[in-house]
C-alpha cells in the first residue's frame, strides 16, 4: 500500500517528548508569513512545523479537502505520530482548521493562537451571501473587495513587479487591509503578494461556504486555551466579530493589536510570537 503523503512539514528536527507548535496558513496557503514570527521564537523548547493549507493535496488524491476534512486528517496524523502536547497557530481562515484539530484532539491540543481568525461575519456572509448582499454594509463590501483581491488571477511576473515598490503594493491592497509595517520590506511584500491573485482561493471559500454552521455545533466541545489576535484596523475580523466566536468557545481570550490590519504575522510578529509563548506556557 502506498504511503499517504504527510500534511505536516517539519521546520525543526522532531524530538520525542517535546511539545509541537503547528503553523497553519490562511486560505491561499502562504506559509512564508510565519517566518517573521518563527525568528522571534529563539530559545523556545518545542518542535515547529507547517501544516497543509485548504488546497489540493496528494493526501486527498490531489483533490481539495474541506476545512473539516483537512483538520480531521491533520489530527489523525498527529495521533499517529504520538504527539501529546500541541499548540496550533493559524492565520485568517486557518483558524477554522485549527479549531477542527482542537475539537478532534481535545486532550492533545492544549492551546491555539488565532491571528486575524475572528471570522464570524465573513463566515456567515459566505454562508448566505444572497440574503446579505442587498443590505451590504461597509464591512461586507470589504469582504467582496478582499475576495476580488485574492481571487483575481495575477501572473507571477506581475506580482513580483508590484512587490518591488511599496506604493504599488499599497495601491493593490488598499489602505485598510494591512498597515505600513507589512509593506516596509521587500520580503514582507513578497509574502503578502502570495496571498493575492489566485482563483483557487475563491474555489476554497466556495467549497467551505457553509462551514460556520458546523462550527456553531462543535465550538462548545473545544476545551483548549484559545488566544484570538485581532488587528485594531482589520476590516475583515473586528473585535465584535471575534467576540462572537470567542463567546462560543469555553476558554478563549481576545488581544487587540492596535494599528494592525489583516496580516498580523507580517505587521506585528513580536506580538504574535509573544502570544505563541504564552500559549505554550499553558500546555
Amino acid at each position: 500500500m502506498a504511503e499517504i503523503p504527510s500534511l505536516l512539514e517539519p521546520i525543526t528536527e522532531f524530538r520525542p517528548g517535546r511539545p509541537l507548535v503547528l503553523f497553519l496558513p490562511g486560505m491561499s496557503g502562504n506559509k512564508r508569513q510565519w517566518d517573521f514570527v518563527i525568528r522571534r521564537l529563539d530559545g523556545v523548547d518545542a518542535d515547529l512545523a507547517y501544516g497543509a493549507p485548504v488546497l489540493a493535496h496528494a493526501a486527498f488524491g490531489n483533490a481539495r479537502p474541506t476545512v473539516s476534512q483537512l483538520g480531521a486528517a491533520i489530527a489523525a496524523e498527529l495521533t499517529a505520530a504520538g504527539r501529546d502536547r500541541v499548540t496550533v497557530v493559524s492565520h485568517s481562515v486557518g483558524a477554522f482548521v485549527a479549531l477542527v484539530i482542537a475539537h478532534e484532539l481535545p486532550s492533545v491540543v492544549r492551546s491555539a493562537v488565532l491571528a486575524n481568525g475572528g471570522l464570524s461575519s465573513v463566515a456567515r456572509f459566505i454562508d448566505r451571501p444572497l440574503r446579505r448582499v442587498p443590505g451590504a454594509t461597509t464591512s461586507r463590501l470589504s469582504y467582496l473587495r478582499l475576495f476580488a483581491l485574492v481571487g483575481t488571477p495575477v501572473p507571477p511576473v506581475v506580482k513580483r513587479a508590484i512587490a518591488g515598490r511599496e506604493w504599488s503594493s499599497r495601491l493593490l491592497v488598499g489602505r485598510r487591509l494591512v498597515s505600513r509595517p507589512a509593506l516596509a520590506s521587500r520580503e514582507a511584500r513578497d509574502s503578502l503578494m502570495e496571498e493575492a491573485g489566485n482563483a483557487r482561493t475563491i474555489a476554497g471559500l466556495w467549497k467551505n461556504r457553509h462551514y460556520w454552521r458546523e462550527f456553531e455545533r462543535t465550538a462548545a466541545g473545544i476545551p483548549a486555551k484559545v488566544i484570538f489576535l485581532v488587528g485594531g484596523q482589520d476590516p475583515m475580523t473586528s473585535v465584535a466579530d471575534t467576540g462572537v466566536m470567542a463567546e462560543l468557545l469555553p476558554n478563549a481570550e481576545i488581544r487587540v493589536l492596535p494599528g494592525v490590519g489583516h496580516a498580523a504575522p507580517l505587521e506585528a510578529p513580536d506580538a504574535v510570537a509573544a502570544a505563541v509563548k504564552d500559549a505554550l506556557a499553558a500546555t
